[in-house]
């Protein structure tokens, strides 16, 4: 499962970048580039079926999305957003449940 392997592989780096961020380690330009290159890796699969593999690939997905629909000031000052965002990343850690209100879907 080739696909499988990618969200592994890219949740792990995703987290960092984030983490890099939120502590002003990382500029939000290089973020945006990161979350871009995971887009262009992705297509460069060139995996056609739009079925979400498992609940991990669907929060990677939907973390992968809020960066780039979130502008710099929400990621970093959005309280609500930010509780969102850890809740995915402690899922995608091991650390905690699904969350009930992140859905989301592969990038075609």
């Amino acid at each position: 499962m080739l696909e499988g392997n990618f969200i592994t592989v890219k949740s792990e780096l995703l987290i960092r970048h984030i983490h890099q961020f939120m502590h002003n380690k990382l500029s939000y330009n290089i973020l945006m580039d990161y979350s871009w290159e995971i887009l262009q890796d992705w297509q460069r699969l060139n995996i056609v079926d739009s079925k979400i593999a498992s609940s991990r690939e669907q929060i990677f997905w939907y973390l992968v999305f809020e960066l780039q629909i979130q502008d710099e000031v929400a990621l970093l000052h959005d309280k609500e957003l930010n509780r969102k965002l850890d809740h995915c990343i402690q899922f995608l850690q091991g650390q905690l449940d699904m969350p009930d209100d992140c859905i989301g879907i592969r990038p075609n």
